[in-house]
């Protein structure tokens, strides 16, 4: 039998943490609640939880704050962050993803809406796990500890750092499209220089075989996908 999902759920408001934790509850996933800051990163040691939902305000600091903590830890650092906030606007979003969130909700947000991104992060993060760590993608595989990538069982010619990291980003994400902005917030910790993005996307493709460059796509006015 699988072991059962495990999430940590931050969050100050009582009605909130209970009408969210009774939708995830009833999915099945065993919930752990705090309602600071640092309630939060001791749970987060103690239970190693499989994924986080944090909200940004909280008594004794910000979500902002377990992001760069989570981020920080050496054997955990990779684990799905979803934060729930009240704050739209685009220097909030920023600082969200900034500080190492995988998705930013502006409440009022559903529950359901919630389980649906715990489901697709948790997913993507099983690419990664099923094999040691190595992300596969049909005949592509990437493997993040070697700093390996293969095609049809053939090494690609080493990477620099930066176009690792564009690429495992990318095929984590298939076939979810990409905004220039999100890539940069993410790989470079700024939304200032679009043609960053380009410019390595170009490199990128350059060093790949063409069928695998192919995967590689601009969605005019959106960004990249890699679509298989």
């Amino acid at each position: 039998m699988e072991p059962q999902r495990k999430i940590l759920l931050i969050e100050d408001d009582p009605r909130e943490r209970q009408v969210l934790g009774k939708v995830l509850t009833g999915e099945g996933f065993r919930l752990h609640l705090a309602e600071t800051v640092e309630m939060g990163k001791h749970l987060f040691s103690q239970e190693r939880p499989d994924i986080i939902i944090v909200d940004v305000g909280l008594p004794d600091g910000t979500g902002l704050d377990l992001c760069r903590h989570v981020r920080a830890h050496p054997e955990l650092g990779a684990t799905p962050i979803i934060m729930l906030t009240g704050k739209g606007a685009h220097e909030d979003k920023v600082s969200g993803f900034e500080a190492g969130a995988d998705q930013y909700l502006v409440k009022p947000v559903l529950p359901s809406e919630v389980h649906l991104w715990v489901q697709a992060l948790l997913r993507r993060l099983a690419y990664g796990q099923g094999t040691g760590g190595v992300l596969k993608a049909g005949e592509l595989e990437i493997d993040p500890r070697g700093f390996v990538v293969r095609f049809k069982g053939s090494p690609i010619p080493r990477l620099t750092v930066k176009e690792f990291e564009l690429l495992y980003f990318l095929v984590r994400a298939r076939p979810q499209v990409l905004s220039r902005k999100h890539i940069l917030s993410n790989l470079w910790k700024t939304v200032a220089v679009d043609h960053l993005v380009d410019n390595h996307i170009m490199r990128l493709r350059r060093r790949l075989p063409p069928e695998l460059a192919d995967r590689l796509q601009a969605v005019p006015g959106k960004g990249y996908r890699y679509f298989e």
